[in-house]
């Protein structure tokens, strides 16, 4: 059949303790305890309003106004796409277990869950060499030749097309609002929003509820700049759709690609899951064929597995880097189980499996290369350095002083340089200068902490100041990094564009049980950059790097086969897999990606068009009208035909669409689209509809 189109210009079973209408009186104290463990967004609740409330416009104002009013709660906003789902602020007067309780003990409510926080999941940046062995290994960097996901040989058949979108939902992708100054491998497969006609005009052009997203969405700073601050999602869309063949830098799994950035990732790697679940609705209403989440984090949320379950994209899972089975141990949004997720574990170079990454036979699906990958990262200034070798640019208070105890230079800053720090303590490091912050973006601090102190009881803190007088707390830490620097990096956006910045290191104790304390050394603060000098790229290893091989070939399928249904997508990718010894018993399909296996099995090696009475193949359907007698049948494959035809020939022509490969049969239908011209002649379409 052929459509005409004319235009004239695994199994897990999850039992989710959450919803109200099964939680008994007494098990709602300890379900409760159970929610309120996993780290999560203060004072926030996602609520499920039952389907016979939020059918119901009045009977849902009325009910849910009684319900926020009996939690102490107020609605912080209602997720259009998914009727009866809103995320709740609780008012000061209230605490989250009351709130929680309320909510659960409501028989009008499906469930109610914390706004949990999820993490980018890349493993610690483990230098390495060579390059992109994940997509042609010949054993260049010491490992197997042929442990890769052959792209080179799915290259011969497709190398994308940018009618594929792909949502990159995570930390951001490098570019600016104009996309021209971004990252020179992405700029030119980065996503353009078709309904926005003005990105600067204040007006939501396409109705969509997003003013000017004409590059997609930060749901993090909630405007039209999805900028990454972090590079994580930078690095994963590098991954996906680098621009191939353009004589520089890397190559994607996809050469040509539309990257839909929605950022939801902070500069330091985290996110909630209402932002999460706002940017997947977000890439359903406006046509991401595939979703790339490369993250993953606190507890079961039937609202974010509901947010999955509406899209119509194959969502590829980052399957988690804590080397944990996911069958017994569930990591989420990897271990849903909707049909149309893939959850992706991590190989290395010899296709065994990687240390950190996750697995479960029945709830990981397949690997892909995940340990060592070079890609894209966006660029930074460094704006201050400070190894700490002197405290020139510092203020000690109290017992703050140097130590010899460093992690690369002769000294680092110390809380309490010749002991154990003292009970009943508060001793700061206080930048002596403020920083300038004028017209800067993206600010991050990155420095080396080693800590020994109380757990839950004496913090090291880290304060912020524009000053130097009112103090905001960044973050606080406590416990042990077992005599070892780690590396450690905060977000400075929030103070952006600030003229005095006023930065401090802060010990608190109580009054008992004392420990060696903490120690900075190499402080960093970087910023954002438009300048690329070709030095922007890095290796990074995690499942978060192995899900992006998987995204990058289910695009190339999609571009290959528009008409492929994310479930057939999904199909063609775990039924083809390369079979590894390392993975049986680990993933479903025990097998590594391979994206010509997945490719060739929906290739067809003839042309589109026949013309059956000579049986000469053409590639188009002006080629072969034009080669066609009067009275000729042409028969064409069940696919998209998007070209212009011109029909001015004095004869007469039968079109029979519908085909499979081989012609043998009409297995479904074809489609044109785009301009038909038709003058003087008699054009006979066999079997056709024509909308």
């Amino acid at each position: 059949m052929f459509i005409l189109w004319l235009s004239l210009t695994t199994i897990l079973i999850i039992v989710n303790t959450s919803n109200a209408a099964d939680i008994k009186e007494a098990d709602i104290d300890a379900s409760i305890e159970r929610l309120l463990s996993i780290d999560h967004i203060k004072d926030e609740i996602i609520v499920q309003f039952k389907n016979e409330i939020s059918a119901s416009k009045t009977k849902m104002e009325i009910v849910s106004d009684y319900a926020h009013s009996d939690a102490g709660a107020v609605v912080k906003k209602s997720f259009e796409k998914l009727k009866g789902m809103q995320l709740i602020s609780i008012t000061s007067s209230n605490s989250m277990e009351n709130a929680l309780k309320s909510y659960l003990k409501n028989p009008q409510i499906e469930y109610a869950e914390p706004n949990y926080v999820v993490h980018a999941m890349g493993a610690p940046n483990d230098p390495s060499f060579g390059l992109l062995w994940g997509l042609n290994n010949t054993g260049q960097t010491g490992g197997t030749s042929d442990a890769d996901i052959d792209a080179v040989e799915a290259w011969d058949i497709t190398t994308g097309s940018s009618n594929v979108v792909i949502a990159v939902i995570d930390s951001g992708v490098a570019l600016n609002s104009t996309i021209s100054t971004g990252h020179p491998e992405l700029s030119g497969n980065i996503w353009t929003n078709p309904g926005e006609t003005n990105c600067a005009n204040g007006i939501d052009d396409d109705s969509n509820g997003y003013i000017d997203d004409c590059y997609g969405w930060d749901f993090v700073d909630d405007d039209n700049d999805p900028m990454d601050y972090n590079g994580h999602g930078t690095h994963v869309s590098g991954t996906i759709a680098a621009v191939g063949n353009n004589n520089q830098g890397i190559s994607g799994v996809m050469w040509n690609a539309s990257i839909m950035p929605l950022r939801f990732l902070d500069a330091t790697g985290s996110g909630s899951t209402a932002d999460a679940i706002s940017a997947i609705l977000y890439a359903n209403a406006n046509g991401a064929h595939v979703i790339n989440n490369s993250w993953g984090g606190g507890g079961f949320s039937q609202a974010l597995n509901d947010a999955i379950n509406a899209s119509s994209a194959v969502v590829v899972c980052a399957a988690g880097n804590s080397g944990t089975n996911n069958d017994s141990t569930p990591f989420y949004p990897a271990s849903y189980t909707s049909d149309n997720i893939i959850s992706v574990a991590a190989t290395d170079k010899n296709d065994k499996i990687a240390s950190f990454s996750n697995y479960g036979v029945a709830s990981v699906d397949i690997s892909a290369p995940g340990v060592t990958i070079y890609s894209t990262l966006p660029a930074r200034n460094q704006f201050s350095i400070d190894n700490m070798s002197n405290l020139d640019n510092w203020t000690p208070e109290l017992t703050w002083g140097l130590s010899n105890t460093s992690y690369t230079s002769s000294y680092s800053a110390s809380d309490s340089p010749s002991g154990d720090y003292l009970n009943n303590t508060s001793a700061s490091l206080v930048i002596s200068n403020p920083l300038n912050l004028s017209g800067i973006r993206g600010t991050v601090i990155d420095y080396m902490m080693r800590l020994e102190t109380e757990s839950y009881y004496d913090f090291l803190c880290i304060d912020a100041s524009i000053n130097g007088v009112s103090w905001d707390n960044l973050v606080c830490y406590h416990g042990s990094t077992n005599n070892s620097f780690n590396s450690m990096d905060e977000s400075l956006t929030q103070y952006d564009g600030q003229g005095n910045f006023y930065l401090r290191f802060r010990l608190e104790s109580d009054y008992s049980i004392t420990y060696d304390g903490a120690y900075i050394d190499n402080i960093i603060i970087t910023t954002y950059s438009e300048n690329y000098n070709g030095t922007e790229y890095a290796y990074y290893n995690g499942t978060s790097m192995a899900a992006p091989h998987v995204a990058g070939v289910a695009g190339l399928l999609k571009a290959y086969k528009p008409n492929l249904t994310n479930l057939e997508i999904k199909a063609a990718i775990m039924d083809n897999v390369d079979p590894v010894s390392s993975l049986d018993g680990k993933v479903l399909t025990g097998g590594r990606l391979n994206a010509f296996g997945a490719l060739n099995s929906v290739y067809c090696p003839r042309l589109p068009v026949v013309i059956a009475n000579t049986g000469d193949y053409f590639s188009n359907l002006q080629d072969a009208y034009d080669a066609a007698d009067s009275g000729d049948i042409i028969f064409c494959h069940e696919t998209t035909f998007s070209e212009d035809l011109d029909i001015d020939l004095n004869k007469e022509i039968t079109f029979q669409g519908g085909y499979n490969c081989e012609y043998s049969a009409q297995s479904g239908m074809s489609t044109f689209t785009g301009n038909l011209s038709i003058t003087n002649r008699t054009l006979i379409f066999g079997d056709f509809i024509i909308e």
